[in-house]
Order: structure tokens, then sequence, then C-alpha cells
């Protein structure tokens, strides 16, 4: 996603009413009146909001036929997503994460096998709880070791953009000469930098 969508996409979700709306819309598909009576917002006001929402993508709506009156128009989230903003003395990022269909990982194997058991219930449930658990510290393992790994590549990028700094304020021509050399192999952001310098 671009920097200017990723821009938009922060501006939609920075407004309380709208994420208040996607918090719902999480729960179960609802029409406009309702989300006006849950907010206690005026119904012109959420279809503004809704039409945000949608224009981004976030959520769509579906028409359904009631038996008595008009048809109404239903809003669900149309699209899952992950938004990280990483902000440290030295830079500031978003990076976003659409969820794909699972691999047939083992993990996605046993989800399916204890989903699927005929055992009673409470024992069930006992077991998802347990799996559940084992998932969310491994995913939190995954993310600390990810925060770690960018720490480091922060410190190597930041390191490497200062030297370059320092050469081309010294040394022009040996400034043009790596930037020749070793510009197509540099992280992109650095180079960025470097082209504002």
């Amino acid at each position: 996603m671009e920097s200017s969508e990723m821009g938009k996409l922060l501006d939609i979700l920075g407004n309380e009413t709208r994420r208040r709306i996607l918090i719902l819309l999480t729960k179960r598909p609802y029409f406009v009146s309702e989300l006006s009576q849950e907010l206690g917002v005026g119904q012109k006001a959420v279809l503004e909001h809704l039409r945000i929402l949608e224009r981004a993508g976030l959520i769509e709506g579906r028409t359904e036929k009631i038996p008595r009156g008009r048809p109404r128009k239903y809003y669900t989230i149309k699209r899952g997503f992950r938004l990280e903003v990483l902000l440290t003395p030295y830079t500031f990022g978003t990076e976003m994460y659409e969820p794909k269909k699972p691999r047939q990982t083992a993990e996605y194997a046993q989800a399916r096998q204890l989903i699927k058991s005929t055992e009673p219930v409470e024992t069930k449930i006992n077991e998802l709880i347990q799996f559940l658990n084992e998932i969310e510290r491994r995913v939190d393992e995954v993310m600390k070791t990810k925060q770690e790994l960018e720490e480091v590549r922060l410190l190597v990028e930041t390191y490497i953009e200062n030297l370059l700094r320092r050469i081309a304020q010294e040394n022009e021509r040996e400034f043009e000469r790596l930037m020749r050399e070793l510009g197509p192999r540099l992280p992109r952001k650095i180079m960025e930098d470097l082209n504002d310098f």
C-alpha cells in the first residue's frame, strides 16, 4: 500500500465514531437506524461515516428485502487487516498485513481436529483454550523476535545513512561513486532519505 493511501486510512481510522462503527460491525451486520441508535448519533452523520468507510473498502453494504416495509441496507466488515505503526527516534513507518487463507500447517490441522472433535463440550472447550494459549504464546515470541530484529535493522540503516551523509559532506565525488556502486543495493528508505538530503 502506498504511503499516501496509508495516510488516508490512518485519517479514516482516526475518527472515533468510525472506529465505534467498525467495532459494532465486528459483532454482526447493522443497518443505519440501528447504528444511529447504538452510537447516539444522527442517521445523516452515520450515513456519511458509512460512505467514507465503504469508499475506503473497509465495509460493504447489502440490501435485503424484509416481509413488510422497504428493503434495508445492512453493513458488514468487508475485509480484515492488521495495521502496524512503527515510531522510534530514528524512523516513522506503517505496515499493513492482510490475512490470507491459512496454509495447511500442522497448527491448522490441529485446530481443525480440535474443532471437529466429538469430545464432551467442556472437554472440547478446555482443549481449545489450551491450544489457543499455546498459539498466543508462540505469537508473542515471534512478535518479540520481530521487534528485536526491527531495532537492529533500524540501527544499521541509521548508521549507513549517517555515514553516507558524512561522506557526502566531506567528499562529494566519493559519495557519488559509492552511490553508483552501492545505490541499487541500498534499502529504499535510505535512498529516499538521501535524495531529500
